[in-house]
């Protein structure tokens, strides 16, 4: 059943002054199509003080009061719109229950996926805690590694340049070998000569003594 409109008694009022204006009859399902609309409950709750504000113009003109068959078709109507108005709330509770059972149900999903994300935060932020201190291991490695590199830098300076002297003393030492070597074979020369005169002069001395003889 769709939203009726909002009836008010200003309008009730002026759409039976406008129905008595065209000779129709005045009565809630007239009104209901001239106002294009609402509850019928509104509408005589409305058309009763309209009635009671018109008592002489609508009224019976002996008595005053309202004709039987009027009392019955009224009562009828008032027994229709009190129906009808039931089948409204009944199904507006039933609306009603049904929009609390699905809000129930949105809140207790809702408090099921906060609770999840309660729990995933706190996996999330375990995490995090184990690779912070993971990181903070791997930088302090990274430090010693890098302490230790420097140090081997250093030692590695100070054996390049201890092997560059050592190479420069191997040189100085090849340099005196190679001079020593040349003297030894000078040497060696200027004894075979010395040999060769020596045996030369031997041989003399020996012929000349052999000549006196």
């Amino acid at each position: 059943m769709g939203r009726k409109a909002i009836v008010t008694e200003k309008d009730v009022f002026d759409a039976a002054d406008t129905l008595v204006a065209e000779g129709k009859t005045v009565s809630a399902a007239t009104l209901l199509a001239a106002l294009g609309g609402g509850s019928f409950t509104t509408i005589y709750k409305h058309l009763a003080a309209w009635h009671e504000s018109k008592p002489a113009a609508h009224g019976e003109q002996t008595t005053g009061e309202m004709p039987g068959a009027a009392k019955m078709a009224f009562a009828a109507a008032w027994r229709t719109a009190a129906s009808e108005a039931a089948r409204e709330l009944a199904t507006l509770r039933e609306k009603a229950a049904a929009e609390v059972k699905a809000a129930r149900k949105e809140f207790q999903e809702a408090l099921a996926t906060i609770d999840r994300l309660e729990s995933e935060n706190e996996a999330d932020a375990i995490r995090i805690e184990d690779l912070s201190k993971q990181v903070a291991t791997l930088e302090a490695t990274l430090r010693e590694s890098e302490t230790e590199r420097a140090a081997l830098v250093a030692t590695t300076d100070q054996q390049r340049q201890r092997l560059e002297v050592s190479q420069a003393e191997l040189e100085r030492l090849r340099v005196e070998r190679d001079t020593a070597m040349k003297e030894a074979a000078e040497l060696h020369g200027q004894a075979e000569s010395m040999k060769a005169q020596n045996s030369d002069l031997l041989s003399r001395l020996t012929g000349e003594n052999q000549k006196r003889r």
